[in-house]
C-alpha cells in the first residue's frame, strides 16, 4: 500500500496515523484471541465442576446415615431427676408432630407448638435442629422447663394432683414409686422414680416405696383442665403450707393440709388452716397453724416462721416425731400448746 509522503521527503502526518491504526488493530486481535482461549478453558473447567456437584450431591443425598427414615426424631434436651423415663417418652410422643419430617418448613414452630401446649411443660426455653452428619442423624432438639408434682387436691370425691404453682397435672402420669440408691455409708446418692409399681425392676422392688403426696382437702373452686393454673385462695393458702413443710425430716408424716375454714368460711372458733400427721394407721394429731399474716404488713398474727419453730422443737424432742403422741399441737399463739394427753 502506497504511503503518504511530506514535502520533506518523509512520511506524512496521515500516513503515521494510518500505520498507527494498523499496528494497533493486530494488537487487538491478539488480545481477542487470548480473551477467546480464556473464555473456553473457563467454561470447560466451570462445566467440569457444575458435573462435579452435582455427581456429589447425588451422593450426599443417596447417603444412609444411621436412623434416619427420612422423619425427624425429637429429642429432650435434658430430663429432670424426678421424671421417670416412661414419663419423658411419652411426653416426647406428644410433642412430636404427625409425620414429622425435616422436609417440613414449620417444623421446628410445630413442636414448639406442642410442646408450650403440654400440661408438663412450664415453659419452652428453645427448640433447634441439629442437622444429620456422617455419625448420627439428624434430631430436633426441644430444650423444657418441666411442673414438678407437689401434692394431691381431694375434690368432689376425686383425687387430682397439681405442682408448686397450682397447675393441675395429668393423674394418668404421675410418678408414684422411687427407689433410693446408696452408697456403702447409707447415703442416698441417686433416686430413680417410676409411674407404677410394674415399671420397677424387679432386683428394685424390695426398695421402692411409695412417693408422698400431702393431701390439700376442702378447696371450693372447680378444677381447671390439666394444664391449666388452678385460681383459688384456699388452694394457694394450702399450697403455701405444703411449701413450708417439705423440705422439713418430718415432712413424710404431715398427710393432710385442711383449707375447709379458709377466711373462716365455716366458723370463726376454729384455725382457718390445719395440718394433720399421721403414722401408719396410727392415731393422727391435729396441728392448728391458723392463717398467713396479711400481706402488706401491720397483721400481728404468729409468723410462719416462728410456728415452724414450734414443730422442728416439738419433733426434736420427740425423736422426730410428730403424729400420735399429743391430739393436738396449737401454733397460733406466742408459745406453743399442745394437748394434756
Amino acid at each position: 500500500m502506497a504511503r503518504s509522503v511530506s514535502r520533506a521527503g518523509g512520511p506524512s502526518a496521515l500516513g503515521r496515523l494510518r500505520d498507527w491504526l494498523a499496528e494497533g488493530g493486530s494488537h487487538r486481535a491478539r488480545r481477542a484471541g487470548k480473551f477467546f482461549a480464556w473464555a473456553v478453558v473457563i467454561a470447560a473447567a466451570a462445566g467440569v465442576t457444575v458435573f462435579g456437584m452435582q455427581k456429589l450431591k447425588r451422593r450426599v443425598l443417596r447417603r444412609k446415615y444411621p436412623g434416619l427414615t427420612g422423619r425427624a426424631g425429637v429429642y429432650l434436651a435434658r430430663m429432670p431427676a424426678w421424671m421417670p423415663v416412661s414419663l419423658g417418652r411419652e411426653i416426647v410422643a406428644d410433642i412430636t408432630p404427625p409425620q414429622a419430617s425435616f422436609a417440613d418448613a414449620e417444623l421446628v414452630q410445630k413442636v414448639y407448638g406442642r410442646a408450650a401446649a403440654n400440661p408438663w411443660v412450664h415453659h419452652v426455653n428453645r427448640v433447634q435442629i441439629r442437622p444429620p452428619t456422617a455419625e448420627q442423624a439428624g434430631i430436633v432438639v426441644a430444650d423444657l422447663a418441666f411442673r414438678r408434682p407437689l401434692a394431691k387436691v381431694r375434690h368432689a370425691q376425686k383425687v387430682l394432683f397439681i405442682d408448686e404453682g397450682g397447675h393441675r397435672l395429668p393423674e394418668r402420669q404421675m410418678p408414684h414409686w422411687v427407689v433410693s440408691l446408696q452408697d456403702r455409708r447409707g447415703k442416698i446418692v441417686r433416686q430413680v422414680s417410676y409411674l407404677c409399681q410394674a415399671e420397677v425392676p424387679a432386683a428394685w422392688r424390695r426398695a421402692a416405696k411409695r412417693i408422698h403426696y400431702v393431701v390439700i382437702d376442702g378447696v371450693r373452686t372447680p378444677p381447671p383442665s390439666p394444664g391449666g393454673k388452678w385460681i383459688a385462695d384456699d388452694l394457694a393458702a394450702g399450697v403455701q403450707l405444703v411449701q413450708l413443710v417439705r423440705r422439713r425430716r418430718y415432712y413424710a408424716q404431715i398427710t393432710v393440709v385442711d383449707v375447709r375454714n379458709h377466711a373462716q368460711r365455716i366458723t370463726r372458733n376454729e384455725p382457718e388452716l390445719r395440718l394433720f400427721a399421721q403414722i401408719g394407721r396410727g392415731r393422727p394429731t391435729d396441728i392448728r397453724f391458723g392463717r398467713f399474716p396479711a400481706p402488706g404488713g401491720g397483721d400481728y398474727v404468729v409468723s410462719p416462721r416462728r410456728k415452724m419453730s414450734y414443730l422442728d422443737r416439738y419433733a426434736a424432742g420427740h425423736a422426730g416425731r410428730l403424729a400420735g403422741i399429743n391430739s393436738y399441737l396449737d401454733l397460733r399463739f406466742d408459745e406453743l400448746h399442745v394437748s394434756i394427753n
